[in-house]
């Protein structure tokens, strides 16, 4: 072996120790940034029932004007904000429960008309 084949290997061990410091900083930086203790599936779950919910809020005639939040947590579904009315509570519940991965809906939308300010 001579000086040329040992500074060649001498270098790709460095790329490759470069690389692999590299990796582990990334995924690192990835799980430090993650502030949820869910599994990262069921994070991705949660949020994609959480935009169906409100799709189906924003597309539904009877409670589509009102400010409706919508968080999920490990397939529940938490509905918070004010109505007018007992029916667009009971509406919005009925759309989050018939949404495919929710596994129950806890309701806290609040009736009748918001306070003056």
């Amino acid at each position: 072996m001579n000086w040329d084949d040992i500074e060649g290997k001498w270098h790709q061990l460095k790329a490759v120790r470069i690389t692999v410091s590299l990796l582990a900083l990334v995924a690192l930086v990835g799980l430090s940034a993650c502030g949820s203790t869910q599994p990262v599936g069921t994070q991705w779950d949660d949020n994609v029932i959480t935009t169906k919910v409100k799709s189906k809020l924003i597309a539904d005639p009877q409670v589509k004007a009102f400010d409706i939040s919508v968080t999920t947590n490990e397939g529940i579904v938490t509905l918070t904000g004010r109505v007018k009315e007992q029916l667009q509570r009971t509406e919005a519940e009925k759309l989050a429960r018939d949404t495919a991965g929710v596994k129950g809906v806890n309701n806290l939308i609040k009736v009748g008309e918001l306070p003056p300010q």
